[in-house]
């Protein structure tokens, strides 16, 4: 039987703090260790394997996925385990494709490679898109952990206060140390969830009468092991009655794929937050053990996410949780009145450590796109942040800079973080969130390095308007856009389709020719002496 106790206790609430507060300790130490931007954005090029590795899979995570995959595992089941094989379709166009192009290149960021191929407009409508991209969604890294505190303490800590404070303090420790600082953290807070987790799973099943053959018993009979979708009208329909159907449901198995691998390889190969990881690295080789640790560890991550979510559902059926609680609420209910004291503690701070994780990640990243794609590009008229060419006092002066921009960008996305949940459950809302900008970026790379007949207006035109095809199908349902109403998942592999098909049919018609194209070209960068 359960045994609900009377919610967070005080072990809990100093193991939190405790843990917040070393965090902030990894900044403070770093703080002094930064002489340049190099130091700042790519940290000096020092990091091992180990740390580039976890650093990826705890930037990506955070606990918008620790708390959403959940959440739609309670509602929708194991089919959700369909998101796995996004790692191994997307993981030679990453390993071989990818990795191998921006080390050869040697940038700061990865759309200093599109002022090469195409020129700078493209460069910034890409590093743009990216900011954009980035800014939505760590909005949504900071109210996470704010509504999971808000539930676990049963409305006594305030949703909006708790969302000012974890962004005033994830920004303070960004502006402190830097990526190095982002990065060791994420190691600490990697170890911390996945322990955390296996403690969730433990604790959730024993807590079920009959054990695992009764968990399985009560998914069944309620339809939750299924791996493929019932969509309603599917067996009356034609072929492309068939295909509209799949358009228009939020979660089927070629949806989870298709769209996963496309977010993906849109994360892995054009995301800053990534690129930037992968140039922290020692070498080409650090950085490829290091995603093939990420892949591993996202492996076990769906699979830790989703247990939790069915096994929830299984122990609703011999548990009566409140009937005031939406699926995304139920995992923080359980932490806080059913997980063993001390154990709710280790989760709280996974839960805070991993959103701070993205949150820094993502400022850092953001901050670096600023200050090399328009601040050194347009006012200092030098293509990258390279500081060999700066005095001392220089490069500490654009150090500074970097620091107030961290603090200016950390209060814009604290804001929008205040009004983010009125989109929806976590699940939806990050789903909308992370795919509407992944599409139209990937594109804009595929055309540039894989097409010679791509050009400049053309990639220019289908870029824009792939990513307002992919914000206009994310928030179709507030402009009365029933027609691009299509499922949660599909608006980054709608934006993807249309920026390749639109940018590579204008460049026929577009009668623009790039200078020095097959240079920039994929299979020739990639052949270059390092």
């Amino acid at each position: 039987m359960l045994t609900e106790n009377m919610g967070l206790g005080v072990v809990d609430i100093v193991i939190a703090v405790c843990y917040v507060a070393s965090m902030l300790g990894i900044g403070l130490y770093l703080f002094k260790k930064q002489k340049s931007t190099k130091d700042y954005m790519l940290a000096g090029k020092s990091m091992g394997w180990l740390t580039v590795g976890f650093s990826l899979m705890a930037t990506l995570t955070s606990a918008v996925g620790y708390m959403s995959f959940p959440a739609a595992a309670v509602k929708y089941g194991i089919i959700m385990l369909w998101m796995i094989l996004a790692i191994p379709l997307s993981y030679p166009v990453v390993m071989h494709v990818f990795m191998p192009f921006y080390h050869k290149l040697n940038v700061y960021t990865a759309y200093e490679y599109l002022e090469k191929r195409f020129g700078l407009s493209v460069r910034l409508l890409a590093s743009a898109i990216f900011i954009m991209w980035r800014i939505t969604w760590m909005s949504l890294v900071i109210y996470v952990p704010s509504l999971t505190l808000n539930i676990v303490s049963d409305g006594a800590i305030p949703l909006i206060p708790s969302v000012i404070f974890l962004g005033i303090l994830g920004t303070i420790n960004t502006s402190l140390g830097g990526v190095k600082a982002v990065m060791w953290g994420d190691l600490i807070h990697s170890i911390v969830m996945f322990s955390s987790m296996i403690v969730a799973v433990v604790v959730i099943i024993l807590a079920i009468p009959g054990g695992i053959p009764e968990f399985w018993s009560v998914l069944s009979e309620a339809n939750m092991t299924r791996m493929f979708a019932e969509v309603e009208g599917w067996s009356d329909a034609g072929l492309f009655g068939k295909m509209e159907l799949y358009l228009f449901t939020d979660i089927t198995m070629m949806a989870l794929i298709i769209t996963y691998t496309i977010q993906k390889m849109g994360n892995y190969c054009v995301d800053q937050v990534m690129v930037q990881r992968y140039l922290t690295a020692t070498s080409l080789k650090t950085s490829q053990l290091g995603f093939q640790c990420n892949c591993f560890a996202y492996c076990f991550y769906v699979l830790a996410v989703t247990t939790i979510g069915v096994s929830l559902f299984a122990v609703s059926s011999h548990y009566a949780f409140p009937d005031t609680l939406r699926n995304d609420h139920i995992f923080p209910y359980f932490i806080a009145n059913i997980m063993p004291v001390g154990m709710a503690g280790l989760m709280l701070a996974a839960i805070y450590g991993a959103s701070m994780s993205s949150l820094d990640s993502g400022v850092n990243s953001c901050v670096t796109a600023i200050l090399n794609d328009f601040y050194t590009r347009g006012h200092l008229k030098k293509h990258n942040l390279n500081d060999e060419s700066l005095t001392a006092e220089q490069r500490l002066a654009k150090l500074k800079i970097a620091r107030i921009s961290t603090l200016i960008l950390g209060t814009m996305i604290t804001v929008l973080a205040c009004y983010v949940g009125r989109m929806g459950d976590i699940f939806t809302i990050a789903a909308k969130l992370i795919n509407m900008f992944a599409g139209p970026l990937f594109g804009v790379f595929v055309l540039g390095m894989f097409t010679r007949s791509a050009n400049t207006p053309a990639v220019l035109v289908a870029g824009l308007i792939g990513a307002v095809m992919g914000f206009l199908t994310v928030f179709a349902d507030k402009f009365g856009l029933d027609h691009l109403a299509v499922g949660i998942l599909w608006p980054a592999t709608i934006a993807f389709t249309i920026t390749i098909l639109l940018g590579y049919g204008l460049s026929m018609i577009f009668n623009h020719k790039n200078p020095d194209v097959d240079q920039w070209l994929w299979k020739n960068i990639v052949k270059r002496d390092s």
